[in-house]
């Protein structure tokens, strides 16, 4: 590996990486404007010169590959002078929106202005050359011409990532400006990613725009419930933090106003769908469940509990284990499904729908997955789909009472032409029922036709972990507290499981470290070990090719 030196320190690097890559991978900070590393090079910004010994002039980072014994340093007098030119160069037609612009706060502009430059504007306000301000390129994405300093990231985003090509630069030198063909709106499925990279306010989101400052936003690392793939993003949410509620939690009692891709190299890169950054909405499409309700009646969940257990208790003890049994969703966490599993001695299922081949097929050829479900792998690797044959089979032998008494845990993702058969299954399955709990994280009419409806916290309100489906386990954490009532399904479950007489916690840390003693799939998998980016099992699971949604 060549060596080489970074403002006197010496290094080793790989081969064949730049500059600028190896100064991130060390935590040297270069400034850039057109550079990311997963778009491809442009080199058109300036902003990530530096000198390298026996060069007749400054480079640029981000094209300039490492050779061995190269010699580099980035604070020198000549780098800030090169970067307090560029700097000027980009503000000189650039407008004083910052009060009003939604970019105020995170915006690249400012901070390198404050860190690099510091200068009065030699050039006339008058002179400014106006541009468009703010009109959609398509139904997620605003632009503002007078904003953009043209790095063209969204321009290489659309041609090297989506290969879409909806942005382009028109016209040439100082007229240059970004924009679309009038018939071609930015309208793909991974549109909203070009907001993320622009560094400055230029593209805004039509979503987030003007819903609040961004110092007044807190965010919490997770992952994606809207598939499979298990994006990594970063949730923003009211920063008001409260304490109090399940133990070993932290989160703020607030609103979530956007998602924002998280880069993860082995999941998703730096990329969301739209359809997995808007799935937060789904918490605010139909009205919340906040309370327990029993016979017409509100309650508190926790009074509701013993009488659950003892109702259960009591079947399984008139008609065998096999009398009871769960139907969960793979939208639940692995703690939540491995508890479920505990209680209900094995019988299990999370399978809605008609047997369809979804497990790891593609939606297209970026990130989206025809399984809407962010867990389908990790209830597989638990051997949740097993004899009861999904919800058709749990609804037969209920109707033969063979099952007299059910939990039914339910999260709103059903997509596709048979989600209103699924639904009137899970009518008949409540009506066929003796006993009928069902947790849901939405104030369905369906469901109030069971015997007891509790309140269940969403996929954004619970700590835990997923498996996508590539068998890499990764940690969902809880951004905001549930409302009113709502509890984490692994809370209830171990609430159920102490009624029961087994001791049980409920931080998921510690339901993980029993589950790591009892899976096979994840013997010795150390719960801090997973960190930020999730970590691959050593022996994933062969795929499953028929499971059901």
């Amino acid at each position: 590996m060549p060596k080489l030196t970074i403002d006197g320190q010496a290094y080793e690097a790989e081969r064949g990486k730049t500059v600028i890559q190896i100064a991130d991978e060390v935590g040297i900070d270069i400034p850039r404007y057109c550079y990311h590393p997963d778009i491809g090079i442009e080199g058109s910004c300036r902003m990530c010169m530096v000198e390298v010994k026996g060069a007749p002039k400054l480079m640029p980072a981000c094209a300039t590959p490492i050779a061995e014994g190269m010699e580099i340093r980035t604070k020198t007098e000549r780098v800030h002078e090169a970067v307090r030119y560029a700097m000027e160069f980009l503000l000189l037609h650039h407008p004083i929106d910052c009060p009003v612009c939604d970019q105020s706060g995170e915006c690249w502009l400012q901070d390198y202005y404050m860190a690099h430059a510091g200068h009065d504007s030699r050039f006339p306000l008058g002179q400014k050359t106006r541009r468009r301000k703010a009109f959609d390129l398509g139904p997620l994405v605003k632009l503002d011409q007078e904003r953009c300093i043209l790095c063209t990231r969204c321009v290489r985003f659309t041609r090297n990532v989506t290969k879409t090509n909806e942005v382009q630069v028109f016209n040439r030198g100082h007229r240059s400006e970004i924009g679309i063909f009038e018939d071609r709106p930015l309208n793909n499925p991974y549109s909203g990613n070009v907001v993320d990279i622009c560094p400055v306010g230029a593209l805004t989101s039509s979503d987030f725009r003007f819903q609040v400052r961004v110092w007044f936003l807190k965010g919490t690392p997770s992952v994606c419930a809207g598939c499979s793939t298990g994006c990594n993003l970063r949730i923003d949410h009211s920063a008001r933090a409260v304490g109090g509620g399940t133990p070993g939690y932290t989160a703020t009692d607030g609103k979530i106003y956007r998602t924002i891709g998280r880069r993860n190299v082995d999941v998703n890169k730096s990329w969301l769908c739209d359809e997995g950054r808007l799935s937060f909405h789904t918490l605010e499409h139909w009205p919340r469940l906040r309370s327990a309700m029993t016979g017409g009646e509100t309650r508190a969940v926790v009074e509701l509990l013993p009488g659950i257990h003892e109702h259960f208790d009591s079947i399984r003890k008139a008609y065998g284990n096999s009398a009871i049994a769960a139907l969960v969703s793979a939208t639940n966490t692995i703690e939540a499904l491995f508890l479920t599993k505990k209680y209900f001695d094995g019988r299990v299922d999370f399978r809605l729908g008609k047997e369809v081949e979804l497990y790891e097929q593609r939606q297209d050829d970026l990130l989206r997955r025809l399984d809407k479900h962010p867990n389908t792998r990790g209830a597989l690797d638990l051997g949740l789909a097993n004899e009861l044959n999904g919800l058709s089979g749990l609804l037969r032998r209920a109707e033969r009472k063979e099952i007299r008494g059910m939990w039914i845990s339910f999260h709103p993702q059903l997509v596709g032409q048979d989600a209103p058969e699924i639904l009137e299954q899970l009518r008949q399955l409540i009506a066929a029922l003796e006993f009928s709990v069902v947790s849901t994280t939405h104030d369905f009419g369906w469901a109030r036709a069971a015997s007891v409806l509790l309140p269940m916290a969403s996929w954004a309100e619970e700590k835990g972990t997923y498996t996508n489906y590539a068998g890499r386990l990764q940690i969902t954490n809880r951004a905001v507290m549930p409302p009113g009532d709502a509890w984490p399904l692994h809370a209830l479950m171990a609430e159920l499981l102490n009624l029961s007489g087994v001791q049980v916690s409920h931080d998921p840390d510690v339901i993980f470290d029993w589950i790591s003693r009892e899976v096979p799939l994840y013997a010795g998998v150390d719960y801090d070990a997973i960190g930020f980016s999730g970590a691959a099992l050593a022996q994933p699971a062969e795929p499953v090719p028929e499971v059901v949604r």
